[in-house]
């Protein structure tokens, strides 16, 4: 199986010389590749950079956001497995790849036939690719949008307030949430939140100014958990 990654040019190792369909030399020989995708049913055409050897083939292939089946250039997507085919095309001349010497598919037949015109002798071989998604590039992809507070949790009250102490927001944010409490009987027994704040990718903690208290309270604040941006 031949492995590649979308966004990147790949390498493919081949045995091509065993099945040789005509008799022309390597010069005047080349190999028209056919990709199709398993899923979508995607095909794409290309000539791609080659070297023949006796026991292997390597066939170079680039990639661009513009295929170009002459050039070899190919942009497989989506990722997945993809069918390839292998077709032998031959030359009675020394050949050129351009869209009136080269048939651009298997089933391209030129008219009138010419020695510079290339000719597909047939299917030399076909097998699977594997096209892994480059890091960064891939087709789904989700990024966490900053959180914001979305409750808060009088855990303890303390003993000995007072008055209402000031809640401070502590923790990695854009712009820091804001709340208020109320004291009675030295206890504080409520928490408002004022402000949800935003850019938080975590629980932020929250601390309190000491009024005069013996035991301080204990109040905890939760951001929203599934706060994500999907694209594709």
């Amino acid at each position: 199986m031949i492995h590649a990654t979308t966004n990147s040019s790949f390498q493919a190792n081949i045995q091509t010389q065993d099945v040789r369909i005509g008799t022309a030399d390597d010069a005047n020989t080349r190999y028209l590749f056919k990709f199709t995708n398993d899923m979508s049913g995607a095909v794409q055409y290309a000539y791609p950079e080659q070297q023949l050897y006796n026991r292997y083939s390597m066939f170079s292939f680039s990639y661009n956001a513009t295929p170009d089946v002459f050039l070899g250039r190919v942009d497989l997507k989506p990722a997945g497995y993809w069918k390839y085919e292998v077709y032998e095309v031959t030359w009675g001349v020394l050949l050129v790849l351009n869209s009136e010497t080269a048939p651009s598919t298997e089933l391209a037949v030129f008219s009138p036939a010419d020695s510079r015109k290339g000719v597909v002798k047939g299917l030399v071989t076909k097998g699977k690719l594997l096209v892994s998604e480059l890091s960064g590039t891939e087709e789904v992809q989700y990024t966490q949008n900053g959180g914001e507070v979305i409750s808060l949790n009088l855990a303890y009250g303390g003993v000995g307030y007072s008055s209402a102490p000031t809640l401070t927001f502590v923790g990695d944010c854009i712009t820091p949430a804001t709340a208020t409490c109320t004291v009675s009987g030295g206890v504080v027994d409520t928490v408002t939140l004022t402000f949800a704040g935003n850019g938080y990718s975590e629980n932020p903690s929250i601390t309190l100014s000491s009024v005069g208290e013996t035991a301080q309270a204990s109040i905890t604040a939760s951001i929203q958990e599934n706060n994500y941006i999907y694209t594709g």
